[in-house]
């Protein structure tokens, strides 16, 4: 199937989707980050430089419902999370703090943030803009930059339309679930947009199962 063999950006139907149907994806989203063991996945990442009594701010970038948050503020109960979304609208449902703000220009200081994290972000951008992203994440952490996001493939490609009838996802979740994974990303690409950034000496990207997702850590220098 060539949509797995370059990536493919595409305009996604949330982006003119009304309210209602935007909660329906978003609480899909949610469902599919607990789901595929993405979420468990990241709890276990931050647990590798981070206590779990010790105090952090961590800060989610394109946070939406903040379920990432959420489960944050559950494992660390001394943790300081923040969600940064650029529409309102998918920051109903996040807890307390919250932010409408552009990820290209974070309105926050210089390593304001232990830890700043994003999920399933990046590949909606090219690579110029991915860079940019990347870098002005990296400006407002002290300790760690987490990403997760798509391993563009065809099984990532119809996991959501071959299971449409068993977990019942909404049809936008359906539709722009495979525009994003079309748009995800291999192993190779990710290395060149880091290497890019700066980034890629200090930076270890781990592929997960069953999310089919990328997990990279970028670390601070000490």
């Amino acid at each position: 199937m060539s949509s797995v063999q370059e990536r493919i950006l595409e305009q996604e139907i949330l982006d003119s989707a009304s309210d209602e149907e935007a909660a329906l994806n978003l609480r899909d989203i949610t469902r599919i980050n607990a789901i595929t063991g993405a979420k468990r996945e990241l709890l276990r990442q931050i647990q590798q430089h981070v206590q779990p009594t010790e105090s952090f701010r961590f800060l989610d970038v394109g946070a939406a419902s903040g379920d990432f948050a959420k489960a944050i503020s559950s494992r660390f109960p001394n943790s300081s999370p923040v969600c940064l979304d650029l529409q309102f609208r998918n920051l109903k449902l996040a807890p307390q703090q919250k932010v409408q703000a552009d990820a290209f220009h974070l309105p926050f200081a210089d390593k304001a943030f232990d830890v700043v994290h994003c999920s399933l972000f990046l590949h909606h951008f090219d690579s110029a803009d991915t860079k940019r992203l990347l870098e002005e994440m990296d400006r407002v952490a002290s300790k760690l930059v987490l990403v997760q996001d798509l391993h563009r493939h065809w099984i990532s490609y119809y996991f959501l339309p071959f299971t449409q009838f068993l977990f019942q996802w909404n049809k936008i979740t359906v539709e722009d679930g495979m525009k994003s994974v079309a748009a995800g990303w291999l192993r190779t690409e990710l290395e060149s947009v880091l290497s890019l950034a700066g980034l890629l000496n200090r930076s270890k990207i781990r592929w997960h199962f069953p999310s089919f997702r990328y997990f990279i850590a970028i670390l601070k220098a000490r």
